[in-house]
């Protein structure tokens, strides 16, 4: 399992968030299921977490630019 620390480093490498919100649906699943240790969820919930967070930043970015666009027409 991959730590939170090593998903922050590659998330800032390069954020895609396509492979965001996929990564976010697997953890969502993970979450769900009956077998996961509290650590694991823990981790997951972390990671998850700044996924959203980072989701949230980059949609609101593209927000932005829609509008500065759309002013224009």
């Amino acid at each position: 399992m991959a730590t939170a620390k090593n998903n922050e480093e590659n998330m800032a490498e390069e954020f895609n968030i396509d492979r965001a919100l996929d990564r976010l649906e697997e953890i969502n699943n993970r979450l769900s299921e009956q077998d996961i240790a509290l650590n694991e969820s823990i981790e997951l919930y972390k990671e998850g977490t700044l996924l959203a967070s980072k989701c949230k930043e980059q949609l609101q970015g593209i927000e932005k630019e829609l509008k500065i666009l759309n002013k224009d027409e």
